[in-house]
């Protein structure tokens, strides 16, 4: 059975939706809403002093009539702002108004409040979050440099016919490793849900270029290994983490390209197709074994 929503529950959401609305509301918009109220209020007092002189602030009373007007207004903006001078005092239903003008004029003040702090509060989260991923996004491309520089020192001593050791196999796992974390990292660059931080076009640019180099320097190894008769796929955890490594690259590359907001994509297109290579050359190390 279907649980009764019943007025309390009603009155909670018709809030809930007006508050959210108001304070959805831009700061022009909120500064009119309070003048406006000002204002009418100024003029049910001036009203009021016109036809209900028993229930409105005696002060106005036998005033001419832009007098009267002009110090409505007067009493209106001073109980709206709730400075209370004492120097118009209500009586009978214009104590009504001027509470229900101080509970409205005061919350929509507090709603403007509330919403420069705001605003202040996002602009340093925005700021914090920028910095952030500014220090993320010089790490990964020096951690990628890093790589790079492994895989040249194992390509220079393939090319002179020094077998690697046992130490250098286990860096070049450690390294495919890293680059697997370095590599999952990129799409955090691409905040498209909350909007507090996305990549500029140079420095994704930069990025596709470290990953692009990376990838052909592992294309370069390999043929290295394989022109010196190197079986480097019977290192079984190199073997492991290189071919983790390329389904990271693919899974990245495609979600990469999808959040990119710019249109050049020959890069990822250059991506995928060093990746691609880099795997058909594990193939055929392997059938050839």
């Amino acid at each position: 059975m279907r649980p009764h929503k019943g007025t309390n529950g009603r009155f909670t959401t018709l809030h809930t939706h007006v508050m959210e609305r108001i304070t959805a509301l831009p700061y022009t918009t909120l500064f009119l809403v309070w003048f406006m109220l000002a204002g009418l209020f100024g003029m049910a007092y001036a009203v009021l002093a016109t036809y209900l002189p028993a229930h409105a602030p005696q002060q106005l009373l036998g005033l001419p009539t832009l007098t009267r007007i002009g110090d409505s207004l007067y009493y209106s903006i001073i109980t709206a702002t709730s400075t209370g001078y004492g120097d118009i005092v209500p009586m009978g239903f214009s104590k009504v108004l001027a509470s229900t003008q101080a509970i409205s004029s005061l919350f929509i003040f507090a709603t403007l409040v509330t919403k420069l702090v705001s605003q202040q509060q996002e602009l340093a989260v925005r700021q914090m979050h920028r910095l952030t991923y500014e220090d993320v996004f010089h790490n990964t491309r020096e951690g990628l440099f890093v790589i790079r520089k492994d895989f040249d020192h194992l390509i220079a001593k393939v090319e002179q016919r020094d077998m690697p050791t046992t130490e250098d196999w286990e860096d070049m796992a450690t390294a495919f490793k890293q680059g697997q974390s370095l590599l999952m990292e990129i799409p955090d660059f691409y905040d498209t849900e909350n909007q507090l931080y996305m990549i500029d076009e140079r420095r994704e640019q930069l990025l596709q270029e470290a990953v692009h180099r990376t990838l052909h320097r592992i294309n370069q190894l390999i043929d290295e290994c394989a022109i010196a008769g190197i079986d480097w796929m019977a290192q079984r955890e190199v073997a492991q983490e290189l071919t983790e490594f390329l389904h990271v690259v693919e899974k990245v590359t495609t979600l990469w390209r999808e959040r990119s907001p710019y249109a050049k994509h020959e890069s990822f297109e250059t991506i995928l197709r060093l990746k691609e290579r880099a795997g058909n050359r594990m193939k055929g190390t392997i059938q050839k074994g």
